[in-house]
Order: structure tokens, then C-alpha cells, then sequence
């Protein structure tokens, strides 16, 4: 009787428009099936290490790519999500970024090393009190990790599912920590932690190091210290009896990783001169080590391939300051710099460079695409740019036996898009991070204005008040075949509200748009069941198109407006 009850469920929620296949998934339970698995089936699968495969499959089990092919069984038991006419993609990898970790709050410099000049004396003369923020190589990014279930719905909405992270400010910025982008607890979120120690070239306001000479100086102290503390620790260990010990210094036994080359450093540094100093004091300290930034890679490319250099490229180019009263004021270098920075990718490509893009804390996640098109017209070939923001980056981090590509085996983090990548008209449609499905949400609206970010003035097409108002038509292509039903909704700014109704009942609508992008999302309650359901579509005058999602399927449904 409970199976029976839950095929009359899956009959109602499609034609109610949730579009999911119920029966399929309590057919899947009443097995004894505890696994959890969906096939993309249809799309063109870009591997990035094989073949790139028209009408291919991905089946994903119990958060893992189990099988990739042409003709590659489904297995009875999978949601499918149809993805003809689409691209499938590895979840795309950020090698650069502060997510998931709040700003420390601004603290007063401690008498140690960070208060002043640091002395030569060793671990005999470390700090009795904890260096200040910014000074402090020990902090763990993976201890300061908050995150709820929405935290990484803006990276996703761009197909990122991966990102190494730290804090953003200060010289020694700690640890890193490599994290999927999903809403679980932060320690299921890890990858890898440590992943890097990572370093700024920031001067500190009103405080030593308070200039970029200062703050090279503070860092070779750093390490030089950090030396003489394992030379100390070392003897004392040989011959304990009758020798003082040696004073803990937990900054110092931080930096012991990185001066015995076990954990890499990145360096944040964007100009030539930062670049070189960083690789001269990696090349002193034998350090291994990358160059985060490199926004003037472009110039050295070269000389970074003979140093051997690993470049993890900023997208987040340089502007035009918004308040600046005198455009013409801006030097020739300055002006030249902002239009050679998409450049640097290229460059780099083309001297056999090591690399991988990265987003710099862009304030606009959707531009991670957008920059990274503009260094393809700068010069960096297509194939390149994704291997760039997938496969190398994984190579780089030491991931590339769990993500980067899709291939049998690697973490199920997939991205399904409606176009080619790198296209400014495509979209996102699903995104899988650790083998689960995340709702795609619009990026929120960023001004005025027509156009991507932007909200249409005005009435849109069919007038109404906007753009989304209106009654629409919808045709649902789901499981159980083609589904017909009403929207009917109204608009005021960005917010849209209204009802979805079928002969099933009406649900009230709320939702957002941003450009034509309409995002909405309900509630149906059919025979006491409570499920929630998400869409969005791109508008175009009087039709929309789009997909629909609930219970972890998804799939598309077009609509026209009715004229009034």
C-alpha cells in the first residue's frame, strides 16, 4: 500500500510541474538501495584528458563517477538528467580565494616579531604573547571555515565546485585549505589541509613591516628564524641531558614545513618587481613554491619559464578607479598595464609556463567566465583556458587523482551548462558538487541598466511592470511525458511573487530577476507531502525557457506569455 501511495505521489508532483520522477526513486528504496545515483545522459562530455564525447554519459554513485562513455548502460536505479544539446564539463577549479572565511576583526600589533624589527636571536627570544593578524603562518584556514547550505550558491551559479582558500589579508596569510563548494559541514567540505602556506606582500599602516622593503625584510627574518629554531630544536634533541630547552614558538614550527620543502608557499604578487624578489627569496630559502597574481606576467614570461615558476593568474584584472576626477591623469604605464593584463594568460601558454587561473576574490563571481573569455581573445587557446581552470590546477594543488577531469573513479563535481563555456549567452543548468545536486541560483542583480546584472527599466515585452510579469503558458518535459500549466506572476523591481497552478492545485510563487534571468521557487503540497521546488529560465520577449529542479532531478520546461 506505501509503494502504491508513493506512485499516486509521483503522478501528482509531475503534474502539479515538479517534473520529478518519484516512481523511479521509491522503486530505487523499496530495492533496499542505499546508493545515490544519477546518470547525465545526452550532453557532449568534456573530459579534458580524453576525448571530448558527443551524446556521452556520466553515471554518478554514492558521490563518485563510476562510468563515462557513448554507450554506457544506465543503471535502473539512477535519476537521469537529460542533458541533450548541452555541455558537460569538471566542476571548474578556483586556485585562489578567501571563501568560506570571514575577515578577522582589526587587533593591535603584539610586542613579537610583528611589533617592530625582528631580532636575530633565535627561538631564545620568541614573543611571549601570539603575533597579531596577518603575521601569523600557523592559522589553519580549515579551523576558520563557516558555511551553510547557500554559502557557495554564487561560485556554483558559475560552475565552480572546487577552491583552495585563505585568508586575503596580511603577510603570512596561513595555511590553506583546498574545499569542495558544497553545504555540508565545513571538515566534510576539505580536500586537503594543509594545501599551502600563503604569503602577501600587504605593509602594515602605522606599524612595522610598513613598507614592501620592510615587509622582505620581515620575511627573510621570518625564515632565517625559522632555520636557526630547527637547528636549536635539532641539537637539543641529539643530547637532551644537561642542555636547556629550546622555548616553543608555534609561528616558527609553522614555517618548519616550508623551509624543509614539504609544503609549498604561494606568493601573492601582481608586479614584475614583487615576482622577481619572491622567486630570489624562494631560490635562497630553496623554498617550493607558486606566484599567485602575476598581473604583469606578461612581461616575463619568459624569464618565469627559465626560473621554472608556477603562475596561478589572477582574473581579476585591474580598473579604471570608479571616483578618479581626472582620467587623463592616469600614467601611460598604469593605462598600459589594465589593457595587457588579459595577456598574461597567453604569455604564459605560450613560453610552456605552468599555470592555472584563479579568480583574485573577484566581487562579481560571474566574471571568473567573463575575464577568463577575455584572455582567450588576448590570446590563450580555448582547450587551454579550460585544462586552466580544471585539470591544471588540480595537477598543481596535487588533487589531479580526484578532480580535474571527468574520468571513472574522481569525485563526481560536474557542471552542465547550456553552451560552450566561455559564451556570454551561456548558462549554468546543474552543477554536482561531491556527487550531489545544488540548485543553480542567478547571481543577485549588481545596478541598473539593461543587461547582464542589471534589472530592465521599464515594462518589459507584454508590459505588466517587468519584464517576468504576466500570465505564462508552461510546458513541462517530464518524466511521465508533457505537462501542462499556468504562471501567472507579477513584478516590482527585482522581486517577482505569484502562483503556479495545475489540476492539481496553485502554490505561491516568490522569486527574483536579474537581466532576463528568472529565478522562482514553491512549495507543493500534494497529499500531505511537502515539496520544494526551483526553477529558472531566460527570458526573451514574450517565451521563456528554462529548467526546473526538485528532489535532486532537473529538466527543462518553455513557456509563452498569454497576451492581454
Amino acid at each position: 500500500m506505501k509503494n502504491n501511495r508513493y506512485l499516486t505521489l509521483a503522478c501528482a508532483v509531475a503534474l502539479a510541474l515538479t517534473a520529478v520522477n518519484w516512481a523511479a526513486t521509491r522503486g530505487a528504496a523499496a530495492r533496499g538501495s542505499g546508493d545515490d545515483a544519477y546518470a547525465i545522459s545526452g550532453g557532449t562530455v568534456v573530459t579534458v584528458t580524453g576525448a571530448t564525447i558527443p551524446n556521452g554519459v556520466v553515471v554518478i554513485r554514492n558521490g563518485l563517477i563510476t562510468a563515462v562513455g557513448a554507450n554506457v548502460p544506465i543503471p535502473a536505479d539512477a535519476r537521469v538528467i537529460d542533458a541533450k544539446g548541452m555541455m558537460v564539463y569538471p566542476g571548474l577549479i578556483d586556485s585562489y580565494t578567501s571563501l568560506g572565511i570571514s575577515a578577522p576583526a582589526p587587533q593591535t600589533q603584539g610586542r613579537g616579531r610583528g611589533g617592530g624589527p625582528p631580532a636575530v636571536a633565535g627561538p631564545a627570544a620568541a614573543s611571549e604573547e601570539a603575533e597579531p593578524p596577518g603575521l601569523q603562518p600557523e592559522l589553519m584556514a580549515a579551523d576558520e571555515l563557516k558555511v551553510t547550505a547557500d554559502t557557495f550558491d554564487p561560485q556554483r551559479s558559475t560552475g565552480v565546485t572546487t577552491a583552495l582558500s585563505a585568508s586575503r589579508t596580511g603577510l603570512f596569510r596561513g595555511q590553506s585549505a583546498i574545499i569542495n563548494l558544497g553545504g555540508d559541514e565545513p571538515e566534510k567540505l576539505i580536500l586537503k589541509s594543509p594545501a599551502s602556506l600563503n604569503v602577501g606582500f600587504n605593509t602594515a599602516r602605522g606599524a612595522y613591516p610598513g613598507s614592501l622593503l620592510g615587509v622582505f625584510a620581515y620575511m627573510r627574518q621570518s625564515l632565517l628564524d625559522a632555520q636557526h629554531y630547527r637547528e636549536e630544536w635539532a641539537r637539543y634533541n641529539r643530547n637532551k641531558r644537561g642542555v636547556t630547552r629550546p622555548q616553543v614558538d608555534k609561528s616558527l614550527e609553522a614555517l618548519q614545513p616550508v623551509i624543509n620543502g614539504e609544503l609549498p608557499v604561494i606568493f601573492w604578487a601582481e608586479s614584475v618587481r614583487e615576482m622577481k624578489r619572491a622567486v630570489a627569496m624562494a631560490e635562497e630559502f630553496k623554498l617550493k613554491y607558486m606566484i599567485a597574481g602575476g598581473t604583469e606576467s606578461y612581461e616575463i614570461a619568459d624569464w618565469l619559464k627559465q626560473k621554472n615558476a608556477t603562475v596561478l593568474v589572477s582574473l581579476n584584472y585591474p580598473q579604471r578607479p570608479a571616483n578618479i576626477d581626472d582620467p587623463e591623469s592616469e600614467s601611460l604605464r598604469v593605462l598600459r598595464g589594465r589593457a595587457n593584463a588579459p595577456k598574461s594568460a597567453g604569455a604564459l601558454s605560450k613560453a610552456g609556463v605552468r599555470f592555472a587561473l584563479q579568480s583574485g576574490n573577484l566581487s562579481r563571481p560571474q566574471d571568473f567566465l567573463a575575464n577568463a573569455a577575455r584572455a582567450i581573445e588576448a590570446g590563450l587557446p580555448k582547450d587551454e583556458a579550460i585544462k586552466a581552470m580544471t585539470l591544471y590546477p588540480a595537477q598543481i594543488l596535487g588533487i589531479a587523482e580526484q578532480l580535474g577531469s571527468i574520468e571513472q573513479g574522481k569525485i563526481a563535481n560536474i557542471v552542465v551548462t547550456s553552451g560552450d563555456l566561455f559564451d556570454k549567452k551561456t548558462q549554468v543548468k546543474h552543477v554536482f558538487v561531491d556527487g550531489k545536486p545544488y540548485t543553480v541560483k542567478a547571481p543577485a542583480a549588481s545596478g541598473g541598466g539593461r543587461g547582464p546584472g542589471g534589472r530592465t527599466p521599464g515594462g518589459g515585452p507584454g508590459g505588466g511592470g517587468g519584464m517576468a510579469a504576466g500570465s505564462w503558458s508552461i510546458t513541462i518535459s517530464s518524466p511521465n511525458g508533457e505537462v501542462e500549466g499556468t504562471l501567472t506572476l507579477r513584478q516590482s523591481g527585482d522581486s517577482v511573487s505569484g502562483e503556479i497552478s495545475s489540476p492539481f492545485g496553485t502554490f505561491p510563487v516568490t522569486g527574483h530577476i536579474s537581466g532576463n534571468q528568472l529565478t522562482y521557487e514553491y512549495t507543493a503540497n500534494i497529499q500531505g507531502e511537502q515539496i520544494p521546488i526551483s526553477a529558472s529560465g531566460t527570458i526573451e520577449g514574450n517565451s521563456i525557457r528554462g529548467t526546473m529542479s526538485a528532489m535532486g532531478t532537473s529538466f527543462g520546461f518553455t513557456g509563452t506569455r498569454t497576451p492581454r
